[in-house]
């Protein structure tokens, strides 16, 4: 009785053992984010033509992903972006702050003084990236933070300077992580040796019993 339970007993341990071993060895998902912020500025008081002027353009860069840390699955990029801009003289013209596939254009027409014109961009939720070249130990450029500035009619000279303006923009890395491999599985406790004497005596037992009675008939 005492054997059948220890063989019971080292059965289920194994069988814990191998769930548990099944449970490691499975990988698991993980994230990265990373959020850029950008304050950029501009001024020019003396414009004197008609082309589109880059009143800034910043580069919007993030780390690429380490390889080390597992398998990239997916790369996601939200932004949002916000500004004004306070132009003066006698003209007609049109000024667009833009990032990516999202644009703000603003128009005015003054005769003298000035005027401001705000702007407000969004991607609209995440935008799922190409894992191309995100991989690496570098950066990785994203497109520009831009605003650009148009007198599209009037007179010169003209001017233009930018308000509070601020950009946003988090990349997402989704990366699933490889488990380490599961340690070799536990060898089966072997029965002690007062266990095997008691087993034996079970068997013997029966026999010396029957031996000495029939001595004692004889």
């Amino acid at each position: 009785m005492e054997l059948q339970t220890l063989r019971k007993t080292a059965a289920r341990g194994a069988m814990i053992l191998a769930f548990a071993v099944c449970a490691c060895a499975a990988a698991h998902a993980n994230s990265i984010v990373q959020t850029v912020t950008l304050t950029p500025s501009g001024s020019n008081d003396n414009v004197t033509n008609a082309d589109v002027l880059t009143v800034f353009s910043d580069p919007v860069s993030f780390n690429q992903f380490n390889s080390s840390l597992g398998t990239l699955t997916s790369a996601t990029l939200s932004w949002t972006g916000s500004g004004s801009l306070t132009v003066g003289g006698n003209l007609q013209g049109e000024a667009i702050l833009s990032f990516l596939t999202s644009s703000d254009p603003q128009t005015w027409n003054i005769f003298g003084g000035t005027t401001t014109v705000d702007f407000s961009i969004s991607s609209g939720g995440n935008q799922s990236l190409s894992l191309t070249g995100l991989t690496g130990s570098g950066t990785v450029d994203e497109g520009a933070f831009l605003e650009t500035f148009q007198n599209q009619g009037g007179l010169y000279p003209d001017s233009y300077a930018t308000g509070t303006t601020t950009g946003t923009f988090v990349l997402t890395y989704d990366y699933t992580v490889a488990a380490p491999p599961p340690p070799p599985p536990a060898a089966t406790p072997e029965l002690p040796s007062f266990a095997y004497l008691f087993t034996a005596l079970l068997f013997v037992a029966p026999g010396l019993r029957m031996w000495a009675k029939k001595d004692a008939c004889d």
